[in-house]
Protein backbone atom coordinates (compact mmCIF):
# COMPACT_ATOMS: atom_id res chain seq x y z
CA UNK A 1 0.00 0.00 0.00
CA UNK A 2 2.79 2.37 0.96
CA UNK A 3 4.54 1.58 -2.30
CA UNK A 4 1.37 2.38 -4.27
CA UNK A 5 1.05 5.73 -2.52
CA UNK A 6 4.67 6.58 -3.36
CA UNK A 7 4.17 5.60 -7.01
CA UNK A 8 0.97 7.67 -7.17
CA UNK A 9 2.80 10.71 -5.75
CA UNK A 10 5.56 10.30 -8.34
CA UNK A 11 2.94 10.09 -11.08
CA UNK A 12 1.28 13.29 -9.87
CA UNK A 13 4.66 15.01 -9.84
CA UNK A 14 5.37 13.97 -13.43
CA UNK A 15 1.92 15.14 -14.54
CA UNK A 16 2.40 18.45 -12.72
CA UNK A 17 5.79 19.08 -14.35
CA UNK A 18 4.34 18.17 -17.73
CA UNK A 19 1.42 20.54 -17.21
CA UNK A 20 3.72 23.42 -16.24
CA UNK A 21 5.92 22.72 -19.27
CA UNK A 22 2.89 22.68 -21.59
CA UNK A 23 1.57 25.90 -20.05
CA UNK A 24 4.96 27.57 -20.52
CA UNK A 25 5.05 26.55 -24.18
CA UNK A 26 1.54 27.92 -24.74
CA UNK A 27 2.47 31.24 -23.11
CA UNK A 28 5.67 31.42 -25.15
CA UNK A 29 3.71 30.83 -28.36
CA UNK A 30 1.22 33.54 -27.37
CA UNK A 31 4.00 36.04 -26.69
CA UNK A 32 5.71 35.22 -30.00
CA UNK A 33 2.46 35.70 -31.91
CA UNK A 34 1.78 38.95 -30.09
CA UNK A 35 5.22 40.35 -30.82
CA UNK A 36 5.09 39.27 -34.48
CA UNK A 37 1.91 41.33 -34.83
CA UNK A 38 3.45 44.28 -32.98
CA UNK A 39 6.64 44.04 -35.06
CA UNK A 40 4.63 44.12 -38.29
CA UNK A 41 2.64 47.09 -36.99
CA UNK A 42 5.74 49.14 -36.14
CA UNK A 43 7.44 48.17 -39.41
CA UNK A 44 4.46 49.50 -41.37
CA UNK A 45 4.45 52.73 -39.36
CA UNK A 46 8.18 53.14 -40.00
CA UNK A 47 7.73 52.81 -43.76
CA UNK A 48 4.80 55.24 -43.75
CA UNK A 49 6.81 57.79 -41.76
CA UNK A 50 9.82 57.45 -44.05
CA UNK A 51 7.64 58.09 -47.10
CA UNK A 52 6.06 61.14 -45.46
CA UNK A 53 9.53 62.51 -44.74
CA UNK A 54 10.61 62.00 -48.35
CA UNK A 55 12.92 59.15 -47.29
CA UNK A 56 15.17 61.54 -45.37
CA UNK A 57 14.57 61.11 -41.64
CA UNK A 58 17.93 62.15 -40.22
CA UNK A 59 17.42 59.44 -37.61
CA UNK A 60 19.05 56.08 -38.36
CA UNK A 61 22.06 53.80 -37.99
CA UNK A 62 24.08 52.68 -40.99
CA UNK A 63 25.44 49.18 -41.49
CA UNK A 64 28.86 50.48 -40.41
CA UNK A 65 27.42 51.45 -37.04
CA UNK A 66 27.48 55.21 -37.58
CA UNK A 67 24.42 57.14 -36.46
CA UNK A 68 22.60 60.18 -37.80
CA UNK A 69 20.60 61.74 -34.96
CA UNK A 70 20.23 65.21 -36.48
CA UNK A 71 16.54 64.71 -37.26
CA UNK A 72 15.42 62.37 -34.49
CA UNK A 73 13.15 64.91 -32.78
CA UNK A 74 11.24 65.52 -36.01
CA UNK A 75 11.26 61.82 -36.89
CA UNK A 76 9.63 60.83 -33.60
CA UNK A 77 7.01 63.57 -33.93
CA UNK A 78 6.02 62.11 -37.30
CA UNK A 79 6.41 58.49 -36.23
CA UNK A 80 4.21 58.92 -33.16
CA UNK A 81 1.61 60.93 -35.08
CA UNK A 82 0.99 57.83 -37.22
CA UNK A 83 -0.19 55.85 -34.19
CA UNK A 84 -2.99 56.17 -31.66
CA UNK A 85 -1.39 57.31 -28.43
CA UNK A 86 -3.24 56.69 -25.17
CA UNK A 87 -0.70 58.30 -22.84
CA UNK A 88 2.65 60.13 -22.99
CA UNK A 89 5.25 60.53 -20.25
CA UNK A 90 8.09 62.97 -20.81
CA UNK A 91 10.21 61.55 -17.99
CA UNK A 92 9.08 59.97 -14.71
CA UNK A 93 7.54 57.10 -16.65
CA UNK A 94 7.46 54.70 -13.71
CA UNK A 95 5.91 57.22 -11.33
CA UNK A 96 3.27 58.20 -13.88
CA UNK A 97 2.41 54.62 -14.80
CA UNK A 98 3.78 54.62 -18.34
CA UNK A 99 6.37 51.89 -17.75
CA UNK A 100 6.64 48.81 -15.61
CA UNK A 101 9.31 47.92 -13.10
CA UNK A 102 11.40 45.40 -15.03
CA UNK A 103 13.10 42.32 -13.62
CA UNK A 104 16.54 43.54 -14.67
CA UNK A 105 18.20 46.48 -16.41
CA UNK A 106 21.37 46.95 -18.40
CA UNK A 107 24.49 48.18 -16.63
CA UNK A 108 26.63 48.62 -19.76
CA UNK A 109 27.90 52.22 -20.16
CA UNK A 110 27.13 52.21 -23.90
CA UNK A 111 23.55 51.19 -23.14
CA UNK A 112 22.87 53.82 -20.47
CA UNK A 113 19.68 54.90 -22.26
CA UNK A 114 18.04 51.68 -21.06
CA UNK A 115 19.39 51.77 -17.52
CA UNK A 116 16.92 51.78 -14.64
CA UNK A 117 17.46 55.50 -14.03
CA UNK A 118 16.79 56.46 -17.64
CA UNK A 119 13.76 54.20 -18.15
CA UNK A 120 12.14 55.07 -14.83
CA UNK A 121 12.86 58.80 -14.82
CA UNK A 122 14.16 60.34 -18.03
CA UNK A 123 13.14 58.60 -21.26
CA UNK A 124 10.12 59.50 -23.38
CA UNK A 125 7.47 56.82 -23.07
CA UNK A 126 4.39 56.48 -25.28
CA UNK A 127 1.55 54.12 -24.38
CA UNK A 128 -0.49 53.05 -27.40
CA UNK A 129 -4.12 52.05 -27.81
CA UNK A 130 -3.03 48.57 -28.89
CA UNK A 131 -1.60 47.96 -25.41
CA UNK A 132 2.06 48.23 -26.33
CA UNK A 133 4.39 51.02 -25.27
CA UNK A 134 7.47 52.70 -26.72
CA UNK A 135 10.48 53.68 -24.62
CA UNK A 136 12.79 56.00 -26.59
CA UNK A 137 16.51 55.53 -25.92
CA UNK A 138 17.66 58.96 -24.81
CA UNK A 139 21.24 59.90 -23.99
CA UNK A 140 22.02 61.53 -20.67
CA UNK A 141 22.16 64.84 -22.54
CA UNK A 142 18.49 64.26 -23.49
CA UNK A 143 19.20 63.52 -27.15
CA UNK A 144 16.84 61.05 -28.78
CA UNK A 145 18.37 58.27 -30.87
CA UNK A 146 17.21 55.92 -33.69
CA UNK A 147 16.61 53.31 -31.04
CA UNK A 148 13.60 52.46 -28.90
CA UNK A 149 12.23 49.60 -26.84
CA UNK A 150 8.79 48.11 -27.22
CA UNK A 151 6.92 46.57 -24.33
CA UNK A 152 4.43 44.31 -26.07
CA UNK A 153 1.82 44.40 -23.32
CA UNK A 154 2.74 47.58 -21.44
CA UNK A 155 2.96 47.28 -17.63
CA UNK A 156 1.52 43.75 -17.57
CA UNK A 157 3.91 40.88 -16.64
CA UNK A 158 6.29 39.19 -17.28
CA UNK A 159 8.17 42.51 -17.74
CA UNK A 160 11.33 40.78 -18.87
CA UNK A 161 13.68 41.36 -21.80
CA UNK A 162 13.22 38.79 -24.53
CA UNK A 163 9.74 37.87 -23.31
CA UNK A 164 7.61 41.00 -23.59
CA UNK A 165 10.30 43.71 -23.85
CA UNK A 166 12.22 44.13 -27.11
CA UNK A 167 14.30 46.74 -28.90
CA UNK A 168 14.08 48.35 -32.33
CA UNK A 169 17.17 49.86 -33.99
CA UNK A 170 16.26 51.94 -37.03
CA UNK A 171 18.65 51.05 -39.85
CA UNK A 172 19.25 52.51 -43.30
CA UNK A 173 21.12 50.55 -45.95
CA UNK A 174 23.26 51.86 -48.81
CA UNK A 175 20.26 51.75 -51.12
CA UNK A 176 18.33 54.11 -48.84
CA UNK A 177 15.87 51.57 -47.47
CA UNK A 178 14.88 51.72 -43.81
CA UNK A 179 14.30 48.67 -41.62
CA UNK A 180 14.69 47.39 -38.05
CA UNK A 181 17.84 45.54 -37.04
CA UNK A 182 17.43 41.78 -36.66
CA UNK A 183 18.73 41.88 -33.07
CA UNK A 184 15.58 42.70 -31.11
CA UNK A 185 17.09 42.71 -27.62
CA UNK A 186 20.20 44.83 -28.15
CA UNK A 187 21.17 46.61 -24.90
CA UNK A 188 18.72 44.53 -22.87
CA UNK A 189 19.77 41.86 -20.32
CA UNK A 190 18.16 38.74 -21.77
CA UNK A 191 17.89 35.73 -19.47
CA UNK A 192 18.20 32.15 -20.63
CA UNK A 193 15.35 31.21 -22.94
CA UNK A 194 14.58 34.78 -23.98
CA UNK A 195 14.17 35.72 -27.63
CA UNK A 196 17.15 37.69 -28.99
CA UNK A 197 16.73 37.86 -32.77
CA UNK A 198 13.77 38.33 -35.08
CA UNK A 199 14.47 34.93 -36.67
CA UNK A 200 13.73 33.26 -33.31
CA UNK A 201 10.10 34.33 -33.58
CA UNK A 202 9.57 32.00 -36.52
CA UNK A 203 11.06 28.83 -35.05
Amino acid sequence: MKRLIILFCIFLGVVSVGSVSAFTKVKEKEMKNQFRNIYTFYSNVLQKTVMEMSESTGCYYSASGEADVSGCDEFYRNFISNMKIKKYCHGKGLEKGCVASYKSYTTKPECVGFSKTMIDNKNDVFVLDNGSSIIVFNTESAKRTPFFAVDVNGPKPPNNAGEDLFTMLIMKNEGGSYYFHTNITYCLPVEKGGIENIQDLYK
